[in-house]
């Protein structure tokens, strides 16, 4: 299932319900400047479906944490619900940025009681001046709903033409990850929106890695396959840049994907099928790919580099990941187990032999020692699968900020090589890297 930024389900449900929001509260709110929390009605009526009450607190002064337990701990108002389901905890609540996290245990409960709980959240917390975001963590849901101040209506739209939000991914400054955005368009028919989003990324992405020139000429979805058809700009225009062309492919593979009717996307120019780019390989179509969206809700994840091989001329390409180290474990483990792990696919392949793990590793002035599983020299099929794999790990290893050069054992030894000018590779040669 692909996950969804916004939930749209709920922002309707949301919206609808905040379309009854007292009028008498919100004036009186705006002549009060204390903060107020926000609690849902037992009965819709002449005043709206929400009431606001001055919490009597400053609010700045107090973390998010301490915020919302007073929040959560103080008397609910006569004629009104509590905001929170009763079964439900506060786990954590803090501040990452501009965006208020906030995570509740408990169990699951209606989508209606649901709403109404992110309801007076978003109204209660988006009133902190560093805050413009919601990340409410639900018991019994993977992935946070995020709501923002657009996503609450307090005026009747009825007479207006619908909208919905649409979410597409842009590159970061240094074009190692996507961050998700939202777009609010008059609401079209299933069948209208890819080509509408891939118009809007073919605006909005040249220059940053969609090359000039790029267009549109055909796009069709069936049985769950869009088949793009760009013009030939996008091929001669794109950077001999590994870190552009990933960005480029995934920014429009995982924003056509958020749509429903798409899973995979096969990539044309001008009426031909596009097999390969600058490395990667497109000839099997290409899926949506969750590691390369920015992990901006986890506080603990590790920005590294893994350094998997081209399948074709063996050249390494860097491949950034964001990781979080086991509670045991370090950074430096967590990189090279993740390295071990790497599948490969889309034109990149691990050199290293299937099966192999890692025994131990020891930081010391600058030199990492890796001692590997026998299978590191024992699955390679030859001098150059070991020279690739030996490459691979001292990268990827010195990519990291504390590393120098890096020492391989195999089972606690050193290692016989079929090439012996391997025991002397310890630091990254720059011919190497494909870029």
């Amino acid at each position: 299932m692909k996950p969804r930024m916004i939930f749209s389900a709920v922002c309707l449900l949301l919206c609808g319900l905040l379309l009854f929001a007292c009028a008498t509260d919100e004036e009186n709110a705006a002549g009060d400047a204390s903060f107020q929390f926000y609690y849902p009605r037992n009965e819709c009526d002449s005043e709206g479906a929400f009431c606001a009450v001055s919490a009597g607190i400053d609010a700045e002064e107090l973390s998010l944490q301490e915020l919302v337990t007073a929040y959560l701990q103080a008397p609910v108002p006569e004629n009104c619900c509590p905001a929170v389901p009763e079964d439900w905890r506060l786990a954590k609540a803090e501040m990452d940025g501009s965006s208020a996290l906030v995570r509740f245990t408990g169990t699951s409960v209606s989508g209606v009681e649901r709403s109404v709980t992110l309801a007076c959240l978003t109204q209660t917390l988006l009133q902190l001046e560093e805050a413009d975001s919601i990340y409410a963590f639900l018991p019994g849901e993977a992935d946070p709903v995020i709501l923002a101040e657009s996503d609450i209506q307090t005026k009747d739209l009825g007479m207006l033409p619908q909208e919905e939000l649409m979410v597409y991914y842009t590159p970061d400054a240094q074009m190692r990850y996507l961050t998700a955005q939202t777009l609010s368009v008059e609401a079209m028919t299933e069948a209208e929106k890819p080509a509408f989003l891939m118009d809007f990324l073919l605006e909005e992405l040249t220059g940053s890695c969609i090359p000039e020139g790029t267009t549109l000429l055909d796009i069709s979805v069936e049985n769950g396959v869009c088949t793009l058809n760009l013009s030939s700009e996008f091929v001669k225009n794109l950077p001999q840049s590994f870190s552009v062309e990933r960005m480029a492919v995934y920014a429009i593979v995982n924003s056509l994907t958020e749509l429903d009717s798409i899973t995979t996307v096969d990539f044309w120019v001008t009426g031909a099928p596009l097999d390969t780019l600058y490395l990667m390989d497109l000839s099997a179509g290409v899926g949506r790919d969750e590691s390369v969206v920015a992990a901006s809700v986890n506080k603990d994840a590790v920005d590294i580099t893994l350094y998997p091989a081209h399948s074709t001329d063996g050249l390494l390409v860097p491949i950034a990941r964001m990781l979080e180290p086991k509670s045991d474990g370090t950074m430096e483990e967590a990189a090279l187990e993740a390295l071990l792990r790497y599948e490969g696919g889309n034109g990149l392949q691990s050199c290293i032999p299937s099966g192999t793990k890692l025994l131990s590793l020891r930081l010391e002035n600058g030199t990492c020692t890796v001692d590997l599983t026998g299978e590191f020299l024992g699955g390679c099929a030859d001098a150059q699968q070991e020279a690739c794999a030996v490459r691979s790990v001292v990268a990827t290893m010195c990519a990291l900020p504390e590393i120098q050069s890096v020492e391989i054992l195999v089972e606690g030894l050193e290692p016989s090589y079929r090439d012996s000018s391997l025991a002397l590779v310890h630091q990254v040669e720059e011919d190497w890297l494909a870029e």
